[in-house]
């Protein structure tokens, strides 16, 4: 009860922070708490077994245009995971139908790497996360390069990493924070001197595009999610 009460306030926390959720997916072992280390040093535990990964973990991101979000890893999926055994761990994914986007690991060295894609993406379906945009990440370049780069040419859009040793890591960063650009919004606002509070937070929320200095405040051209327009909509002057 009271893990599911701590649970709620990290959500609540987060939905007023303003910064973009990014939701780590994928199937066993394909690496997720691995790739969150490696970006975060979130000393997330790594172990070769079903879920040993059972409550979600997160950590905030700064991506490489100085943005900042919040990434959180998941528990892994597995093939026809009984409904039951869904229901059961449905608080601990359900941070992924909050998702502004999924990270979606996949083993790419393994032998079916698709197959492990539709595992996913069905437990997706069934707790509603199905329509959350994905980034599809194949990990463990390191093991088998070849395997790993013919299945990224396989899925035009997809980013090839090794989570491990850290190589393509920047592209998979300047992908994600691409991705991301895409669903924010540049909106004009006019912040009095005063509130000095109003323009913290522009910054630490969004990507600031320029600053002028004006006789009443300071009009700022940002990059921000709907989540932060919303919240400083009255100084918001233009769209």
């Amino acid at each position: 009860m009271v893990l599911g009460h701590t649970r709620d306030l990290q959500r609540k926390g987060r939905s007023r922070s303003g910064l973009a959720n990014v939701v780590i997916v994928g199937y066993t072992n394909a690496g997720k708490s691995t790739l969150l280390n490696r970006l975060t040093n979130a000393g997330v535990l790594v172990e070769d077994r079903l879920f040993a990964t059972l409550d979600p973990t997160t950590r905030r991101l700064a991506l490489p245009g100085g943005e900042p979000v919040l990434l959180t890893d998941t528990v892994g999926f597995v093939r026809r995971l009984p409904h039951g055994l869904v229901e059961s761990f449905k608080s601990t994914l359900e941070v992924a139908t909050r998702a502004d986007y999924l990270v979606h690991v996949v083993d790419g060295s393994g032998p079916d790497p698709d197959g492990q894609i539709d595992a996913v993406r069905e437990v997706l379906r069934e707790i509603g996360a199905d329509k959350v945009p994905e980034l599809l990440v194949f990990n463990k370049a390191d093991l088998d390069p070849t395997a790993v780069a013919e299945t990224v040419n396989w899925h035009p859009g997809s980013v090839g990493i090794s989570a491990r040793a850290g190589t393509g890591i920047d592209e998979f960063l300047q992908t994600l924070s691409d991705r991301l650009r895409s669903l924010s919004t540049v909106v004009e606002l006019l912040v009095p001197y005063e509130r000095g509070d109003v323009l913290a937070s522009v910054h630490r929320e969004g990507e600031v595009v320029s600053t002028t200095h004006e006789e009443t405040g300071v009009r700022v051209r940002a990059r921000l999610a709907e989540a932060s327009v919303g919240r400083l909509a009255e100084f918001v002057v233009t769209p």
